[in-house]
């Protein structure tokens, strides 16, 4: 058994961005948890729903427990201004403007009176798990105009967020989640409860952080510089049904411009075998048009093992999946060496093509590298390019509505000194939304599929809804989700209501007059 699990914890510091590490643990081996119980029965389901005043909440077979409040969950104050302008195929669309005097008069209850709130609702009814920490933040709402200059923010509601640890090592995955989101009137509007009661069953050899650097960096490939390593313990969906846990190291890196890689995380026991990269697409002929389809419709890429992400694959598929169950046409699906830059890219640039890809479908999800200027093909592709600059998009002068980039630090605050609004602005040419993140985001197998479930199911959720949900289920606590959309010459329409064709009403397209709005909160 291992003496001291904290000084190999303390040793992920020194391998860090750049440095080769030297330092080697001690310890040799690290603890092996069992799952004594998942998720919630019904009568703690019960009790939780008791605990925060709750007329309802949702179940699942394997014990997660989930809400929504559909009418203020994350709610941004709006005024109805009637029918648009019909769609390029004839469907109706309305007309949404942003409400300035309602976000100015939207309170939020203060982040540690929040965290206090949810702790004694959760202790009293023995739901609280131990070794866990509350974070609080706001979820908001901001206008930017495009000097960088911010217009109006607001907080939608304030979320407190649960993270585990494992004596002293993090605990991490879609089964060790616990979030509850409180609006300004102290009703929870949003909770996920997916949890494991876990205890020591044992340990098992694991290999030093230097050689778990070796391992990040061979999982990586060559289109990734390794960097932070760390250990931790990976809970999966409870629906996964694991009866152990063992240690993993997280994964931390660079791309090769130096901006953060999407973590990924692999064994670190001792025998355990990396990722196999699954089968390869057939290759892809250059000159494969699509055909100019109606509303209704969408497209996936992504760069997988290739990139050093051994998930993607498989989340594209989910997602697809989901797309296809609710009758969704999807009418490209690209990974690795057949996702290529010039889908994205506009045609007014040499080798631009994205009208008949990621413009000539209503929604396209993407998932890899990424940063504040765009997002990447590197180790998978060169056609035409190896980085999608946010220069190269003109999105929405064909058919695009909801860009969703499940990658990095795409709606960053500032990077190169311009903010987010600034660096994206020239993309929104009737685009409606961009989906993504203000942080580093980690490699999932089933974002893309809980996205599209929540953007299609019966009760659907609007699309940058979808989007937050989606990363709160798969994304630690340290990831920031966010949206962007244009605001009109009058400063007032704005598109960031939209639901998925034929779930709900969906806005027409919006031409910015300077002004763009972001939502973004805590997973």
């Amino acid at each position: 058994m291992t003496r001291k699990i904290t000084t190999a914890l303390t040793l992920s510091a020194l391998v860090a961005g750049g440095f080769a590490g030297v330092a080697h643990a001690e310890e040799t081996e690290l603890p092996v948890y069992g799952v004594k119980r998942a998720g919630l029965d019904a009568d703690q389901a019960v009790a939780l729903q008791r605990a925060f005043g709750l007329k309802d909440v949702e179940r699942s077979e394997a014990g997660a427990v989930s809400f929504i409040d559909d009418a203020r969950y994350l709610h941004v104050p709006s005024i109805d201004r009637g029918e648009g302008k019909p769609e390029e195929d004839g469907s109706p669309t309305v007309q949404t403007a942003i409400d300035f005097d309602g976000l100015r008069n939207l309170r939020a209850v203060p982040t540690e009176e929040a965290a206090k709130r949810v702790a004694e609702a959760l202790r009293g009814v023995g739901l609280l798990p131990s070794q866990a920490t509350a974070t609080a933040r706001h979820s908001t709402f901001e206008v930017s105009d495009r000097e960088g200059k911010t217009v109006v923010s607001a907080p939608l509601d304030t979320a407190v967020s649960y993270t585990f640890s494992l004596d002293g090592i993090p605990l991490v995955g879609e089964g060790a989640k616990l979030r509850v989101a409180l609006d300004g009137d102290g009703q929870v509007t949003g909770l996920t409860h997916s949890t494991r009661e876990l205890a020591k069953v044992g340990s098992v050899a694991v290999y030093d952080l230097t050689a778990g650097r070796a391992r990040c960096q061979k999982a990586f490939g060559e289109g990734v510089r390794a960097g932070r390593v760390s250990y931790v313990y990976e809970s999966p969906s409870l629906d996964a049904r694991v009866e152990k846990l063992l240690p993993s190291f997280r994964c931390e890196g660079f791309t090769q411009d130096g901006s953060p890689a999407q973590a990924i995380t692999v064994p670190a026991a001792v025998g355990s075998t990396l990722p196999v990269p699954g089968p390869a697409q057939p290759p892809r002929q250059s000159g494969g048009v699509q055909a100019l389809t109606e509303s209704g419709e969408v497209g996936s890429e992504g760069t997988g093992n290739c990139a050093g992400l051994p998930n993607t694959s498989a989340n594209i598929d989910s997602f697809n999946g989901e797309a296809g169950d609710h009758g969704v046409p999807v009418q490209f699906s690209w990974k690795d060496a057949n996702a290529w830059e010039s889908d994205f890219k506009d045609p007014m640039f040499a080798g631009g093509d994205d009208s008949h890809y990621a413009d000539d479908v209503d929604l396209t999800y993407w998932q890899g590298h990424g940063s504040g200027t765009g997002f990447y093909f590197s180790g998978c592709s060169n056609h035409n390019d190896t980085k999608l600059a946010n220069t190269d998009a003109r999105w929405g002068n064909l058919d695009a509505e909801w860009m969703s980039l499940f990658t990095c630090l795409i709606l960053e605050d500032t990077n190169g000194g311009k903010t987010w609004a600034q660096r994206w602005a020239q993309a929104f040419r009737g685009l409606h939304q961009i989906n993504s993140f203000t942080t580093v985001s980690t490699n999932s197998a089933s974002h893309g599929g809980k996205y599209a479930h929540y953007l299609l199911r019966s009760n659907p959720m609007k699309v940058r809804v979808a989007w937050a949900q989606a990363s709160i289920d798969t994304q630690g606590s340290d990831v920031i989700w966010a949206s962007m959309g244009p605001v009109s010459s009058n400063g007032a329409l704005a598109n960031f209501d939209d639901y998925f064709h034929g779930r709900g009403p969906v806005s027409g397209d919006v031409l910015s007059g300077g002004w763009y709005w972001r939502i973004s909160g805590v997973s």
